[in-house]
């Protein structure tokens, strides 16, 4: 068996290596309080460039903080981005979230057993917007839970 390289679309997730720090409203929401937060982001490739991992964290009044960790590869059978996340809420990723590019638009969405979620990440050069938005099972359209704008750091 061939290892498998890095290709075009392993590549385009380049847009968000680095570090990344934000302001972010959170949307109320069943997980956790809302208003205001401070969120940040450290991307960065494993050796062979075929998967961006990620830290994040975030801090809302009162002290509340949420932790995530998170890994962005391609799965090549679909050619489609994967992202696996793992965060301080302690549900376990049991799929990815699957999506694509559209234009500047990195669109994510994944199935659980409590429903839909969907993250959108649109990059410029020098931010980004992230938008994650849910949907309970029972429920016809996605709500938004967060939405954070993002400075590139050095």
């Amino acid at each position: 068996m061939t290892a498998l390289s890095a290709g075009p679309l392993h590549q385009t997730l380049a847009r968000l290596e680095g570090r990344w720090d934000g302001e972010e409203e959170v949307f109320p929401n069943p997980w956790g309080p809302h208003g205001p937060a401070r969120g940040r982001w450290d991307f960065r490739f494993d050796r062979a460039r075929l998967a961006l991992i990620h830290d994040f964290a975030e801090e809302r009044a009162g002290g509340y903080r949420f932790d995530a960790h998170g890994v962005l590869t391609v799965d090549p059978a679909a050619d489609e981005i994967v992202w696996f996340w793992f965060d301080s809420y302690g549900y376990p990723p049991l799929a990815p979230s699957r999506g694509g590019w559209e234009g500047d638009r990195l669109v994510l969405v994944k199935q659980t057993p409590r429903g839909a979620g969907r993250s959108v990440f649109t990059v410029a050069a020098d931010h980004f917007v992230h938008e994650v938005a849910s949907r309970p099972n029972g429920q016809a359209d996605f709500a938004p839970v967060m939405r954070g704008v993002y400075r590139r750091l050095g």
